[in-house]
């Protein structure tokens, strides 16, 4: 009997304290940034504005999934230039992790739909990979 009690609250306390997003995803995701030109300039901006990253093209760059806070996805703009090129802006988007929305069905439960998943920022990944097509100017 004290070993199933043991195991129940053991059992309990993972339950409360982990979810599935938590469990198999990271708040950090590498995302390659891509060209269909050599050598284009750009700059990744948070959504506060400020430039976190500058680079050329092909460049991996590790981002954060998620801002400090609940439900809070970070979000992403490339602002992308070379001489004899249209400027472009793309948008990074994010997406919910399907670990979050069916992981927590068999591993975390309400805590980990509410709570700990959000709170945590890993239930949310960004776009596998950013591709500038860039136009000559005319």
């Amino acid at each position: 009997m004290k070993k199933l009690f043991l195991f129940l609250t053991m059992s309990l306390f993972a339950g409360f304290t982990t979810s599935c997003a938590t469990i198999m995803r990271d708040n950090n995701q590498n995302v390659p940034i891509r060209s269909n030109v050599e050598n284009v300039n750009f700059k990744i901006k948070n959504r506060a504005g400020q430039t976190i990253m500058e680079g050329v093209t092909p460049y991996t760059v590790n981002l954060k999934t998620s801002q400090s806070g609940y439900f809070s996805p970070e979000r992403y703009t490339v602002e992308a230039s070379k001489a004899g090129y249209t400027p472009i802006k793309r948008e990074i988007d994010w997406h919910v992790s399907k670990w979050y929305s069916l992981g927590n069905l068999g591993f975390g439960f309400l805590w980990g739909y509410l709570l700990i998943d959000p709170l945590s920022g890993d239930m949310y990944y960004l776009d596998e990979e950013v591709n500038l097509e860039m136009s000559p100017i005319k």
